[in-house]
């Protein structure tokens, strides 16, 4: 048995916040709004934007309770992490000269890293 990995769903607490972070600032593309859903591609992987979560993601520190994240590829860390910052990004962690990635924070505290390509 294989599987192929399908659309990613992103449950968020504020839609409009979301697909700010996603469209506008990540540059993820829109697809289409479904009942108040948006899909977005990025790279030919398909995320959906679900408003139904009532609170964000706990404030704990990543990796310390179960949960899934992604990767962004970038091809300069720096230039990301610069570009990140005048976005008014917040940060799981900042970039470091010669670390492999970074790690960001969505507007419900989820984590995305931010990596080398």
């Amino acid at each position: 048995m294989q599987f192929k990995a399908g659309e990613t769903n992103i449950i968020c607490t504020d839609i409009k916040q979301s697909l700010h972070f996603y469209r506008d600032v990540l540059n993820f593309a829109f697809v289409e709004e479904e009942a108040g859903a948006y899909r977005l591609v990025n790279d030919g992987s398909y995320f959906l934007l679900l408003p139904f979560a009532s609170e964000g993601r706990p404030s704990a520190s990543y990796c310390s309770r179960a949960e899934i994240s992604f990767d962004l590829l970038a091809d300069d860390l720096g230039a990301s992490f610069r570009y990140l910052q005048g976005h008014g990004v917040r940060f799981e962690s900042e970039y470091q000269e010669g670390k492999p990635g970074f790690f960001i924070k969505d507007p419900d505290g989820l984590i995305i890293e931010i990596v080398a390509r």
